[in-house]
């Protein structure tokens, strides 16, 4: 039985929303809206499946549900503490910090890589590429298939998005200048809430999106019904990464579960509760890649996780196969960490240029 909970961390630990911010996002979509209205078409790129105005629907609905279902997860955390991964903990140090431990300082550098996100992935990333790129990027001439072709096609196109997440992700935490100047601030919080999933250096965000929403939709594109649903899915899947709850109260974890070496929110947690020392679970979706790369870790599923427990971590848990390995630590290096970003983006622009 979920009830209120109420938990005391200080004077940082009211729910840090910059209001500023806020308005900026829609002060930007009811831009990119009337400049649709206005232009009327004119700007629509020629050759590609999608309009202007559906790029702008696809923006509106990510932060609609982006918002809503942050929402949801986070009253859900407070109300049904039997859910979340990790136990309580005491705030260590003389500074006040937030549910997720982030410091004043540390939230109001947050506060100002938000705005540039804001700005950078709208602008720079979603308008940007839609006018250059967007005869390649929303192709109209797709191949026609069967049902079982397009759903075979989805799942095709997350691990292709996955592998480009998992091998940018891991360089964030190997390459020591990345992670000094870029990927730490994410890894402020070290009890995850959905509220920190985008709460990261600027240019985390814009490389994120790049791979995401760029990339991947170069290499193996989807037609506008299932790009809209897997884009979304998407976004529910971050939100409950950084959910701080196990179980099937994160749908999009528990509809991934058939997936080969699956992972849930409970691995994640465990990737941000040990900081940089916790090398593990870059994988959006499916972990597949973790198992591959030797990153895969069971995290609290044989404690407070044990709810959400999947049968690889049964086996982990069994065998004590949790920590490194001397394939894992090659692939650590830096140089070697390197290589299969650079085959990626080799690989798109290749794409591209031949589309």
């Amino acid at each position: 039985m979920c009830k209120a909970a109420a938990i005391s961390t200080g004077s940082a630990a009211k729910y840090w929303v910059s209001v500023s911010n806020s308005q900026l996002e829609i002060v930007l979509l009811a831009g990119l809206w009337a400049v649709v209205v206005v232009a009327d078409g004119r700007l629509d790129v020629a050759g590609s499946a999608f309009r202007l105005s559906d790029l702008a629907l696809l923006c509106s609905l990510s932060s609609v549900v982006r918002r809503a279902y942050t929402a949801h997860l986070e009253s859900t955390y407070f109300r049904c503490p039997h859910l979340r991964t990790q136990p309580a903990k005491k705030a260590v140090g003389a500074e006040s910090r937030d549910v997720t431990g982030r410091t004043n300082r540390e939230l109001s550098s947050i506060d100002f890589h938000d705005r540039l996100t804001v700005l950078s992935k709208l602008f720079a990333c979603d308008l940007f590429f839609y006018l250059a790129l967007g005869r390649v990027l929303y192709p109209v001439d797709l191949p026609s298939g069967s049902a079982a072709y397009w759903a075979a096609r989805v799942v095709a196109h997350h691990y292709v998005l996955s592998f480009g997440m998992y091998w940018a992700h891991r360089n964030l935490h190997v390459n020591p200048f990345l992670w000094r100047t870029i990927h730490s601030l994410h890894h402020y919080a070290k009890t995850p809430l959905a509220r920190a999933t985008y709460e990261d250096h600027w240019l985390d965000n814009f490389v994120n999106a790049l791979i995401s929403e760029v990339a991947t939709q170069i290499l193996l594109p989807l037609p506008k019904p299932l790009l809209f649903a897997s884009r979304l899915f998407r976004v529910c899947e971050s939100l409950e990464k950084h959910s701080g709850m196990s179980g099937p109260i994160n749908i999009a974890h528990t509809a991934q579960l058939w997936l080969p070496f699956a992972q849930q929110p409970h691995h994640h947690d465990w990737h941000h509760e040990g900081f940089k020392g916790s090398n593990y679970t870059f994988s959006s979706l499916g972990g597949l890649w973790d198992f591959l790369f030797a990153t895969r870790h069971p995290g609290r599923s044989a404690k407070s996780a044990a709810v959400a427990a999947t049968f690889r971590d049964t086996v982990q848990n069994a065998s004590g196969r949790g920590a490194k390995s001397a394939y894992a630590a090659l692939l650590d290096r830096p140089v070697v960490c390197a290589l299969p970003v650079l085959a990626f983006v080799a690989a798109t622009v290749v794409k591209a240029a031949s589309a």
